[in-house]
């Protein structure tokens, strides 16, 4: 009996606080921005690529986000990045352009650079992304 009481203590425990973590996305907080149009870029990566943002701010909250993943020449990173090396690299590159596509609409969602989750296979382009966020935000801030 005592181990069953224990077993079903440590169920309980367990699923509150599953129940209490939460994601990512629901624990941040939306700021509260001015109105406006706001834009912020990256420092380079180890490459010398950057991220730059657009973020539109309407009723306090971030409604729209747009992200430019620019190499070291300052061209997009496009479907011909990375083609220059090897088949493998290539796709590599690829798919970390790819991934990364999404974080402008995560930001939205979560109203937050917060509460971007990073995608495994863009982790550099998800750091410069909430840098180039954060920079932009920075003046919207109330």
């Amino acid at each position: 009996m005592r181990n069953i009481l224990k077993i079903f203590s440590l169920l309980l425990i367990s699923l509150t606080l599953i129940a209490c973590s939460g994601d990512k996305k629901s624990s941040a907080e939306a700021l509260d921005l001015k109105d406006g149009t706001y834009n912020g870029e990256s420092n380079p990566d180890e490459r010398g690529g950057i991220v730059k943002v657009s973020i539109d701010v309407k009723d306090s909250k971030i409604s729209a986000c747009t992200m430019e993943n620019l190499d070291s020449d300052g061209k997009i990173k496009d479907e011909n990045y990375g083609y220059s090396q090897n088949e493998g690299l290539y796709n590599i590159a690829q798919k970390a352009i790819n991934l990364a596509a999404s974080y402008p609409d995560e930001l939205v969602k979560a109203g937050n650079p917060e509460g971007v989750d990073q995608i495994s296979g863009a982790t550099e382009s998800y750091k410069q992304f909430i840098e180039a966020c954060n920079s932009a935000l920075q003046d919207a801030r109330k």
